[in-house]
């Protein structure tokens, strides 16, 4: 299939071509720049179009830089279109109250491009949008109209394109020099929210699925990149409504500046307009371009408040029983019994656990979920599972239960006879998710049927509690042309996997059940399938870094008191590379919701879990706000802040921190003082002032701080 193409130098012939249309475009020397401010960005568009943007909060230390070559745009059969010749007398600038996004500065910019032989003739209509609500982020979508006589093929469009260079803002420094969150699904265990851009680097951040295998991974992920240094910070994303077949390239170009943009590469064979025929238009999608310091929190959050202004209601809390800790059964892999479970409960239950999952294993082949018979498991099929479950209940514990809904095992019985149901790849074959098996296509309709179906059983002919649904496929499924579904468009399939998790989630809903909690094997969470479950967790980290900088990263898309879970503590005698390796620091001082499997805990490792299992029930921090103060790139110690009334509690973190450096505790009132509590280990630390937020303190791996305001005493 055809991909987006790479951010590339152009030939000497595109050079060329570019030129002549850039020639064309020559305006006469009185017309003027056009100039657009809001409180907080400035744009000027010059005479040809080309865009220069600035974020007033950081003056002289901006990291956007400046290049004609670096615009948005067009390649068109081989030539790249950016020099347009700007209409200035078609130019509107006027306040309005957006119908989604509010009171807002409103523009309309027009200009055309024409090249020598009449080949190429284009007008670009540009809409801009700086909403009051959020005086850091403007919005764009562009309009191309065909004006010429000649067909056009559209081999990539620019919706958005922007270079930065971090010596701008501090001389000396290598250009490149950034941190970067990088939306884009690939494979287990990469990180995405805190990458160090270094020479050579590209990543395109494709949204849409190919071969899962490949380079590119698993497909789709979460449409937003974010580029930041010490100084400032840009980030990217597109707010349409649903999922779009697109990339999200960054690149350290070869003068060693950073190039960030949203691109789309149209494809008739998918639905999209690859041809712009005389009279025809394509308009790109809408993007939002949002300035920021700190790290990734911040831009996220706004993102986050913008989707939902265009209808993408993303919770911003959970209800109470998505912060219940829980143990689950994948300490036995698929090999559980149900007598090894039952036997943990008393001591689950000693520990303040009320909540025990039955996690994989429980069925005989995806697709067609059967209840798996062996000896230990579901030996009479379904009344061994409803007596289980109602075991469970009798003895005080809910339970959820694990599931793939899209997936379809080769060997199943639903895979022979009924591969109408299945997403068909343009030859006529049945493609596999990163996990080797088939996918329910969620644009047809009996497909969402099967899923919904055994939903039902699980919550009513069961009577589970909730459910747990997880696997790679569930980031992206690829375009759908199985004939027998009728699709307007092959991606149908792909921008309805949304509706999959609606279903599930108005079922439960319906049901009064609860929670749901989804993980999506180490990948980015997409944003459009957050309005439909309670629960987020950690995407199985591979270190205690990834569980860190994940719960943050979920906190601020979703809100500061979302439940988001560690996604699970392990005895380190159990721990095979995935989730937390007995690190409770990790998910108490980010105010993660606790959770665990293991099958087997030493003495140490029963002091250890009771400790923390009870101690997050009293601290009550996974309910409690997280808040943005430090940046997880460039501030040291690693700091996270959780804020419970008018107590903080940092969260810090440090592979080993001398005395010598003192820690700043931010965000403290300037007129009062502080006691300080290390509750880590249980010892006081004295006082602080507001006006004076420095700690010394050496420490190694972590620090867990209760600050809390000093009552003024009597007057004397």
């Amino acid at each position: 299939m055809k991909r987006p193409y790479p951010l590339t130098r152009k030939t000497i012939l595109h050079l060329a071509v570019g030129l002549a249309i850039f020639l064309s475009c020559a305006i006469p020397a009185r017309a003027q720049d056009t100039n657009i401010q809001s409180s907080r960005i400035k744009i000027q568009l010059n005479q040809r179009f080309q865009r220069q943007i600035q974020w007033l909060d950081r003056g002289s230390r901006n990291i956007v830089a400046f290049d004609p070559s670096v615009q948005e745009g067009l390649d068109i059969q081989g030539q790249e279109i950016l020099a347009f010749v700007l209409d200035a007398g078609r130019t509107i600038q006027k306040r309005i109250v957006d119908v989604e996004f509010g009171p807002s500065l409103e523009v309309w910019v027009t200009g055309r491009a024409e090249d020598a032989e009449d080949r190429i003739k284009l007008e670009r209509t540009l809409r801009i949008l700086l909403p009051d609500r959020f005086p850091d982020a403007v919005l764009f979508q562009n309009t191309y109209r065909n004006q010429g006589k000649k067909s056009l093929h559209l081999d990539r469009v620019y919706s958005q394109r922007l270079l930065l260079d971090r010596s701008l803002a501090e001389i000396q420094t290598p250009a490149y020099a950034f941190a970067s969150f990088q939306g884009g699904a690939y494979k287990w265990g990469n990180d995405y929210c805190v990458i160090r851009l270094q020479q050579g680097f590209h990543q395109t951040n494709f949204q849409g699925v190919e071969d899962v295998k490949g380079p590119e991974g698993v497909g789709g992920g979460m449409p937003f990149i974010d580029v930041w240094g010490p100084t400032m910070g840009v980030a990217m994303a597109h707010l349409e409504k649903v999922p779009q077949w697109l990339s999200l390239p960054v690149q350290v170009r070869p003068d060693q500046r950073v190039e960030m943009a949203i691109t789309e590469s149209p494809l008739s064979k998918l639905g999209q307009k690859e041809w712009l025929r005389p009279g025809d238009s394509y308009s790109t999608v809408l993007t939002a371009m949002i300035f920021h310091r700190l790290d990734y929190y911040d831009p996220l959050r706004v993102y986050g408040q913008l989707l939902r202004c265009r209808g993408v209601a993303i919770p911003e809390g959970s209800p109470p029983p998505a912060y219940e800790p829980y143990w689950k059964s994948w300490g036995w892999d698929r090999d559980f019994t149900l007598d090894k479970i039952l036997a943990l409960l008393p001591e689950l239950e000693a520990m303040g656990i009320r909540v025990a999952n039955l996690d994989d294993g429980w069925y005989d082949y995806m697709g067609d979920w059967e209840l798996n018979r062996s000896p230990g498991k579901f030996p009479n099929g379904e009344p061994d599972m409803v007596n289980f479950v109602r075991t469970l209940h009798q003895r005080g514990f809910k339970t959820s239960l694990w599931w793939y809904p899209f997936g379809v095992s080769p060997e199943s019985r639903l895979a022979r006879e009924h591969r109408d149901l299945l997403v068909q790849d343009e030859n006529g074959e049945f493609p596999l998710d990163p996990s080797d098996l088939l996918q329910l296509c969620p644009a047809y309709e009996p497909a969402r049927r099967h899923i919904e179906d055994l939903l039902k059983r699980v919550l009513v002919a069961w009577s589970f509690d909730g459910v747990y649904t997880d696997f790679q496929g569930l980031s992206a499924v690829p375009a759908c042309y199985n004939k027998a579904h009728h699709h307007a468009s092959p991606l149908d399939s792909f921008q309805a996997t949304p509706k999959v998790f609606e279903l599930i989630d108005r079922t439960l809903k319906a049901l009064q059940k609860s929670p749901h909690e989804v993980c999506v094997c180490s990948l980015p969470h997409s944003p459009y399938y957050m309005p439909f479950y309670e629960v987020a967790n950690a995407s199985d980290p591979i270190n205690n870094w990834e569980v860190r900088s994940r719960v943050k990263a979920e906190k601020a898309i979703r809100g500061g008191t979302f439940a988001v879970g560690d996604c699970y503590q392990v005895p380190i005698q159990e721990w095979y590379g995935s989730s937390v390796p007995e690190s409770f620091e990790s998910a108490i001082g980010t105010g993660a919701q606790l959770t665990t499997f293991y099958t087997k805990l030493d003495d140490r490792q029963q002091q250890l879990w009771n400790r923390w299992f009870h101690e997050y029930r009293e601290l009550g921090l996974a309910s409690a706000e997280y808040v943005n103060l430090y940046d997880l790139a460039f501030d040291k110690p690693e700091v996270h802040v959780v804020r419970k009334g008018q107590e903080f509690y940092y969260g810090i973190f440090s592979e080993v921190w001398p005395r010598t450096r003192p820690i700043e505790l931010r965000g403290l009132d300037r007129a009062r003082t502080y006691s300080v509590y290390d509750y880590q280990n249980r010892r006081d630390l004295g006082v602080v002032k507001g006006s004076e937020p420095f700690l010394k303190m050496s420490f190694k791996e972590s620090l867990l701080l209760r600050v809390r305001p000093v009552e003024p005493g009597p007057q004397k």
